[in-house]
C-alpha cells in the first residue's frame, strides 16, 4: 500500500511538473496595439511608431503607423522571443526593418532592430490599453 502512495505521488508530481513546462514555453500573447520607440542617440533622438498587431499562433501580422505609413508588418513569436519585419516606402525606395527581441511582461517588449540606420539600435514597445 505504502508503495502504491509513493507510486501516485511521484506520478502526480511529474504531472504537473509537465503542466508547468508546458505553459512556460507557449507563445506569448502580442495581440493588440503596441507603441514602439525606436531609441536613437541625440542628436536624433528617439523614433516612436504605433503597431497593430494580431497573433494566430507563432505567425503575427498586423500593420505599422509611422512615418511613411501605413504598411504590413510580419513576424513570428516563440516563447517569448519575437521577430517583426516592416517594409516602407521612402523617397528613395523601400526600406525594410527587421526587429528581434523578447516579451518580458504581458505588455512590454524590447530588442534590437536593424535596417532603420547605419548600425543595430535597441528597440522598446508598451502595449496600449
Amino acid at each position: 500500500m505504502k508503495a502504491l502512495s509513493y507510486v501516485v505521488s511521484f506520478t502526480l508530481t511529474i504531472c504537473g511538473l509537465a503542466s508547468v513546462i508546458a505553459a512556460s514555453t507557449s507563445a506569448a500573447d502580442i495581440t493588440g496595439t503596441w507603441d514602439v520607440t525606436i531609441h536613437y542617440p541625440l542628436p536624433d533622438g528617439d523614433y516612436h511608431a504605433r503597431y497593430v498587431l494580431k497573433q494566430d499562433g507563432e505567425k503575427v501580422t498586423g500593420t505599422y503607423h509611422g512615418m511613411y505609413g501605413p504598411a504590413d508588418v510580419t513576424g513570428t513569436i516563440k516563447s517569448d522571443a519575437v521577430t517583426l519585419t516592416v517594409t516602407v516606402q521612402l523617397p528613395g525606395g523601400p526600406n525594410t526593418a527587421h526587429f528581434s527581441g523578447k516579451v518580458s511582461s504581458p505588455t512590454k517588449m524590447n530588442g534590437t532592430v536593424t535596417g532603420t540606420s547605419n548600425e543595430p539600435r535597441q528597440w522598446s514597445a508598451e502595449k496600449q490599453k
